[in-house]
Formats: structure tokens, C-alpha cells, sequence
């Protein structure tokens, strides 16, 4: 089984059902491949600790938007313990802040960054991907319209969809 996990934005916790709806509409259209949740970028805990607990069948992705994208790369760096849990696929849509990202280690099989080179939006957005295993597909535009980025959406649509199986219900 596939099991989505993905970290909203936002800059106070709480506001990520808010100013996120472009990556709440990714979610509903992921869930015909997958098992989806989301969650605020403040619940990397929970998170992390929600892989722990699954079957080691499982395929796991990481998604984050913005400030989800950075608490992404937190998650794979916790997972990447003494007992690493793999980490199938990580997808960061214009990760924020630069400064705090996390590098991705071995537990992490693939990873993309929608990276912006134009946030246009206070310093927020802009972060890239470290590590093994990083495509960066290069962006230009204002931050808050990333997570409504069609384009975006139809290819990780495509990635949930290959490590689901073509076609196959979740």
C-alpha cells in the first residue's frame, strides 16, 4: 500500500487548511492511488512517528508545501536513524525557509523539488533539495500560487501513480 503523507504550509501552524487549498484539491486527487493524509508542517512528530509504525511493505511518500517542505526533509532526517525507514518518494512544492532545510540521507530513494528562483513573497519559498537522489524542476512564480501549479500536481500525480502501480485502486 501506498501511504501519503503531506505537510501543509503556513506560518503560524494552524493557518495550513487555510493557505493551502491548492495542495488540499493535489490531496483529493491522490487519494484514487493512495492512502492520503494531511497534516499542518508543525506535526513532524507525528508524522515520523506514524512511519515508524507501519508495515515495512508500505511505500511511503513524503509531500510539503512551503513550510511543509522543509518540515519534510525533518521527517527524513529523523527517519533516517539507527533503524532507517525509507522514504520512497519526497516532493517539496517551493520549500521555505532557505536556511533551515535539512539534508536528505540514504533513506530517501527519490526526491523533487519544485524550486522557485522567483518566490516573489516576502523570502518565503525558494529552499532547495540536499542529498542523493534530488531532481529540481526549476520554477518561476509568486509563492502562493505554486501549490495551484497544474503542471505540478500532474507530476507527482504520475510518481504517486507509478509506485501505486498503474491504475490500481489503493
Amino acid at each position: 500500500m501506498v501511504k501519503v503523507f503531506i505537510l501543509l504550509g503556513g506560518l503560524i501552524g494552524l493557518d495550513g487548511y487555510a493557505v493551502s487549498p491548492g495542495i488540499l484539491f493535489l490531496a483529493h486527487k491522490l487519494e484514487a492511488f493512495a492512502d492520503v493524509t494531511t497534516y499542518n508542517w508543525t506535526a513532524q512528530r507525528e508524522v515520523a512517528w506514524q512511519i515508524t509504525n507501519l508495515d515495512h511493505s508500505d511505500r511511503v511518500v513524503l509531500i510539503g508545501y512551503s513550510g511543509g517542505g522543509f518540515a519534510i526533509t525533518q521527517i527524513a532526517e529523523e527517519l533516517n536513524g539507527k533503524e532507517p525507514h525509507k522514504i520512497d518518494l519526497l516532493i517539496a512544492y517551493d520549500p521555505s525557509p532557505t536556511w533551515s532545510m535539512a539534508s536528505l540521507g540514504k533513506n530517501v530513494a527519490k526526491a523533487i523539488c519544485y524550486c522557485n528562483s522567483r518566490p516573489l513573497m516576502l523570502g518565503l519559498g525558494g529552499a532547495q533539495l540536499r542529498g542523493q537522489s534530488v531532481e529540481t524542476v526549476p520554477i518561476s512564480q509568486q509563492h502562493l500560487a505554486v501549490q495551484f501549479d497544474a503542471s505540478l500536481h500532474k507530476r507527482t500525480i504520475a510518481e504517486v501513480e507509478k509506485l501505486a502501480g498503474k491504475g490500481a485502486p489503493k
